[in-house]
């Protein structure tokens, strides 16, 4: 398993992936941080934003750190996580994940669960690129490789 280039805490850790689909978020999840106890806080799991925000409350009030595996193109559905996330005392964590259209559609095809190759093309159109600013105390940008992630740390 490769290192992350932030330490890892059960505890208080709000972990927001952004990109398109069939990018790489949720492997990312199941293969570097799923086995340190990380909830998966998904909206294709879960199906609606009340078990999401059902979700979230369970993490907030055990305390337990948590990934929002979803694709999160735009600062404003990013925004609602953040502030919630800073209001409850979390450290957030941002992780891009970086995406080309048909990259992502060429494994998109291979899933048993695809998503509509549309849908890929529209959220890169609203795919907004994220800043510290918007209240991430860090942020990296994450690549699939021929060897599985490679993380770096974000450049602005």
């Amino acid at each position: 398993m490769k290192k992350l280039p932030f330490e890892i805490k059960p505890q208080q850790q709000a972990v927001i992936f952004i990109g398109i689909q069939a990018s790489g978020k949720s492997t990312f999840y199941r293969e570097m941080l799923a086995c340190h106890g990380y909830a998966h806080v998904n909206l294709d799991t879960l199906r609606t934003r009340g078990q999401e925000q059902k979700a979230l409350q369970e993490c907030y009030a055990s305390g337990r750190s948590f990934v929002v595996d979803n694709t999160n193109p735009a600062r404003a559905d990013r925004a609602r996580y953040i502030l919630e996330a800073q209001a409850h005392g979390y450290e957030v964590i941002g992780i891009f994940f970086q995406s080309k259209v048909k990259e992502c559609i060429a494994r998109n095809l291979q899933r048993q669960r695809q998503v509509p190759q549309h849908a890929i093309a529209c959220t890169q159109n609203k795919l907004q690129m994220p800043e510290r600013a918007e209240g991430f105390d860090k942020l990296f940008f994450a690549r699939i490789t021929d060897d599985g992630f490679e993380i770096t740390d974000w450049k602005e």
